[in-house]
């Protein structure tokens, strides 16, 4: 009796669902309309909407808040960037497509689409070490040296919980970042968590941003929503997008949503740091503080302090690892086929259904012939890449592509 009273209301909400998503392209980005995305995962949208005036998307899940012509977006209370701004094109809304496939959908249904990864262990990086400091507070405190006993702070909370890990450094010395990353290739089923502290020009900036690795076509965050140059290209650690994404923000919200204490909200960022587009694993680069500024500086100089920043980050692996471990959810809709939208923009515009939005793999050539995807074990040579973090990475609200 049960069952058939599930079954019957999952057919319900399949009926009350979207099945198609109306699909629209704006110059090189492609997009979803809010009304589709609002149908799918059962929102009901604040009304009016206007530009640069945040608006609410309501459901049983939570509150979602977001801003035409900004990337940034909040749920349930923590602050994230998008690939790209909502914008408004022939009188619709509309939500980038990166960001359905690798932010919303693992946000909303983490469990659904793909599967579950149980954490077997953590490679813990203190980033930086030997010739390479890192930034430092005005009155010495250096980041190499903050950032190695917040990761032995770290391993021991870890081994109190019986959680397997394993250290890429364990004294003052240089690693180079492939050999960082390839810590993960030799622990099959752990998880990547690289520990870094910031630095600004503005002794003011202050606060707590994680970083996942950028999707494949996606722009990193500090790019403003433009184009840099490698967005086609698939990083080993872009097999993990999903996770790295979960992880990222497990981490994240354990901080910046703390009872006490809690570090300004930065927001989940996304960039193509060295170590995470290499490492084989779910991966995750923290920046737990300034350096740069002066209180935050002050506050890292203590043991208190420092063992804070490892709590929080053990809480958010916790709260990850939790979740590859509960049952898996059950998906809302079953999506299969295409079909055509006449009311999309364009005359005979198509629309997808969730699963058939690429997993954004193959990359097109000069000539217009899809290539074939390189594996994620196959080595990658780039030179057009952003450098490993060093400072506080510019964010802009306004749209710019």
């Amino acid at each position: 009796m049960i069952r058939s009273l599930v079954f019957l209301i999952g057919m319900t909400a399949a009926l009350q669902a979207s099945e198609t998503w109306e699909k629209v392209k704006v110059g090189r980005v492609e997009y979803v309309s809010l009304d589709s995305f609002a149908k799918f995962y059962g929102f009901k949208i604040a009304e009016p909407i206007e530009n640069n005036r945040p608006f609410d998307l309501t459901s049983p899940m939570g509150s979602m808040q977001l801003t035409l012509d900004s990337r940034e977006m909040r749920w349930k209370g923590s602050r994230y960037w998008l690939s790209h701004s909502i914008r408004q094109n022939d009188g619709k809304i509309l939500i980038p497509k990166v960001d359905l496939v690798k932010t919303f959908d693992p946000l909303l249904r983490p469990n659904v689409e793909v599967p579950r990864r149980p954490v077997q262990g953590v490679v813990v990086d203190p980033g930086h070490g030997g010739g390479d400091e890192g930034t430092r507070a005005a009155r010495g405190l250096s980041e190499k040296t903050a950032n190695l006993d917040i990761a032995k702070r770290l391993v021991r909370l870890l081994d109190q919980a019986g959680i397997p890990w394993v250290l890429t450094r364990t004294k003052d010395r240089y690693v180079d970042h492939g050999d960082r990353s390839k810590l993960a290739d030799d622990h099959p089923g752990y998880i990547f968590v690289s520990l870094h502290l910031n630095e600004d020009s503005s002794r003011s900036s202050e606060g707590w941003e994680t970083y996942s690795l950028s999707p494949q076509f996606a722009p990193s965050t500090s790019s403003g929503g433009s184009f840099f140059g490698d967005e086609d290209e698939v990083w080993p650690g872009n097999e993990y997008d999903h996770h790295n994404f979960l992880l990222t923000q497990a981490i994240h919200r354990a901080a910046v949503l703390a009872k006490t204490n809690a570090p300004m909200d930065r927001g989940l960022k996304r960039a193509r740091f060295k170590v995470l587009r290499l490492a084989n694993s779910p991966s995750v680069l923290v920046e737990g503080g300034f350096l740069s500024n002066p209180g935050e500086a002050a506050d890292l100089r203590t043991e208190a302090y420092r063992q804070q920043v490892a709590s929080w980050v053990f809480e958010g692996i916790q709260a990850y690892k939790r979740s590859q471990e509960s049952p898996e959810a059950v998906a809302r809709l079953k999506l299969v086929t295409n079909s055509i939208n006449p009311l999309a923009s364009g005359a005979g515009q198509s629309t997808k259904r969730l699963e058939e939005v690429p997993g954004f793999r193959p990359k097109s050539t000069n000539s217009g012939v899809v290539s074939t995807p390189q594996p994620a074990s196959a080595p990658i040579v780039k030179t057009n890449v952003e450098p490993e973090i060093r400072k506080a990475l510019p964010v802009s609200t306004e749209k710019k592509e």
